[in-house]
């Protein structure tokens, strides 16, 4: 009897140590994978800490507390593999794109992993099951002297924390609680991304994050153009709009530049490049809407009373798509999603972070041939990339990192700048391999087809005289984006007027501003207030000035540029409007610590 008993709780020990290291599997692979003291106290010390708080506050029942682990134990599989492949824990924006894959996406996401994942999850429930059934059936217990300190130093370590600040900080009792408050905040941080009681932290952001933007996209939903197409057409007809990310002019082969970083686009017949476009913004939160809205370039205000290009498209009857390989929630994202979920379909693709690699502009592509594939109507497609956006070594495969040495080689030998500068022409590569792909996915289709690309905003990069790299800064690289038009020879064929004009006013000073009513000439279609004087592919096509913010409001065609730093500059700074700041610094970054200064 006595020895049947220490052989069951040998089993049930066994057990439950195995699912604890089943809970902390995701945690030691993303410190196998990182480095540093904060990561040892996210990764390995809080979770450790917390899985046994909470064992020992059911030190009685410890059965109780497996099954109440079991859900986290079920995904424990899948962020273990999550972290392995992207070398960094799920977030708030990770989890939005998961909820918003559908299941089809998600069987060809996985691919040939979907049956080891099924076996992993098998396992991970009956290793649950089991570590209760035994450490009941042996009646294990959690008692003593150990337990008790685990518990008063987890009760007391913040209640005494929050008793000194209160305690210390100066003003009155309100001020005293927001210091209290604070620093709860700042205890919390360390959890948020260890596993699995982070999770709880990044299902609330996800939520609240979520909710306001879904509110803001539905505000718009009575909205209407009272759009419709100026002439019916007999064949099919499919239209796509790319939006780029970070990506300048300046380093473009299609616009001069001396490297070769769009080797497949130049050899692409009916390809109209916009030679001198301009953005009004420097950060995608503001740029994105002036590309699909008409909302005007010299408001600074969040919202806009008036719905997207999508909805007008739809409502001319074409079905529309939203196919976006950046994150569906976030301060700088949300802003750009509410236009996205004006879109009858929309899919989320990348699975990774802004500070993580993986989820290559690649994955954009079977989805266009999914939206051509699983509909006869009409469509209007729109791909958001991830482009150029820091950190570039993150934005393109291995087989693409042409120009060497990289950022990410630290080879001492050639200068940091000059390593950033090749990374960053590898993004433009990517990229041009990735349109090149999509406008041959359309070229292939009995449609007649066109495709309309341009960059959010551009890129500053280090130079001899400037340290500053990002974007949000004010620069005239920033501003001066890469735009093209490309069409079919059934499109030709069809709308040669269209192309006519097009090509007429291709080499003209203009506006990301131009492109909302430029498409709606493109597509055919009409409503009551549409102003050709914006649309390049009209014959009564206007120059606007062409004001840009960032600092000040300048008309960017008689601006100066700054000699050390190319910052656009007003003809009369005293005279222009100062901008309220619309980056989290106001300082731009420095190598080696090279990041985005704003999104």
């Amino acid at each position: 009897m006595t020895q049947g008993f220490t052989t069951n709780r040998k089993w049930a020990l066994i057990a439950l140590f195995s699912l604890f290291a089943l809970l902390m599997l995701p945690n030691l692979i993303w410190w196998w994978y990182g480095h540093g003291i904060a990561l040892w106290i996210q990764a390995l010390m809080v979770p450790v800490i917390l899985l046994l708080v909470f064992f020992a506050l059911l030190g009685d029942a410890p059965w109780l507390a497996c099954l109440l682990l079991a859900p986290f134990a079920l995904l424990a599989p899948i962020e273990a593999l999550f972290v392995a492949t992207y070398r960094h824990p799920t977030s708030a924006e990770i989890i939005a794109t998961l909820v918003a894959t559908n299941p089809r996406e998600t069987r060809e996401y996985l691919g040939g992993a979907l049956i080891p994942i099924i076996l992993c999850l098998l396992a991970a429930v009956t290793l649950v099951l089991l570590a209760a059934r035994c450490s009941a059936r042996a009646r294990v217990r959690w008692r003593g002297h150990g337990r008790s300190w685990i518990l008063v130093i987890a009760i007391a370590t913040p209640l005494v924390a929050m008793a000194t600040v209160l305690a210390t900080t100066p003003g009155n009792l309100h001020q005293r609680m927001h210091g209290a408050l604070k620093l709860w905040s700042t205890l919390g941080a360390p959890v948020e991304l260890g596993y699995p009681f982070g999770v709880f932290q990044r299902v609330a952001g996800y939520r609240a994050e979520w909710t306001t933007m879904r509110a803001n996209a539905s505000r718009l939903d009575a909205y209407r153009f009272h759009a419709h197409r100026i002439s019916p057409m007999h064949q099919r007809q499919v239209y796509v709009l790319v939006i780029g990310e970070s990506s300048r002019r300046a380093n473009w082969q299609l616009f001069g530049y001396p490297r070769a970083t769009n080797p497949e686009l130049s050899r692409v017949a009916n390809l109209v490049p916009i030679g001198d476009m301009v953005t009004s913004w420097p950060e995608s939160i503001d740029a994105i809407p002036q590309i699909l809205t008409r909302k005007s370039i010299t408001s600074k205000s969040a919202t806009f009373d008036e719905a997207s290009i999508l909805r007008a498209m739809q409502e001319a009857g074409y079905e529309t798509y939203w196919i976006s390989n950046q994150l569906a929630i976030g301060e700088f994202d949300s802003p750009v999603s509410m236009y996205a979920y004006q879109a009858q379909h929309v899919q989320w693709l990348n699975h990774a972070s802004w500070a993580a690699p993986g989820s290559y502009d690649e994955d954009l592509l079977a989805p266009l041939r999914g939206a051509l594939n699983d509909s006869n109507s009409d469509l209007f497609i729109v791909l958001h990339m991830m482009g150029s956006h820091l950190s570039y070594d993150y934005r393109y495969p291995t087989s693409f990192k042409h120009f060497l040495p990289t950022y990410s080689d630290h080879d001492d030998s050639v200068l940091q700048g000059a390593r950033l500068w090749n990374s960053y022409d590898n993004t433009i590569l990517y990229t041009d391999h990735v349109l090149a792909e999509a406008i041959n996915i359309l070229r292939q289709s009995d449609a007649t087809t066109a495709l309309w690309f341009e960059s959010d905003h551009g890129e500053m990069l280090v130079t001899p005289t400037c340290s500053f790299a990002g974007h949000g800064l004010g620069t005239n690289f920033e501003f001066q984006i890469p735009a093209f038009f490309w069409y079919s020879d059934a499109y030709a064929h069809q709308f040669p007027g269209r192309v006519t004009n097009l090509r007429a006013h291709a080499g003209e000073r203009t506006l990301s501003a131009n492109t909302f009513e430029s498409l709606i000439d493109m597509a055919g279609v009409n409503f009551p207030s549409h102003n050709e004087t914006w649309s390049l592919f009209s014959q009564q096509w206007e120059y606007h000035p062409r004001i840009v913010n960032s600092a000040w409001q300048s008309d960017f065609d008689h601006a100066s540029i700054g000699k050390k730093c190319p910052i656009v500059i007003p003809a009369d700074p005293q005279a222009s409007p100062s901008l309220p700041s619309k980056s989290s610094s106001s300082t731009a970054p420095r190598p080696p610590a090279i990041k985005q200064v704003s999104r």
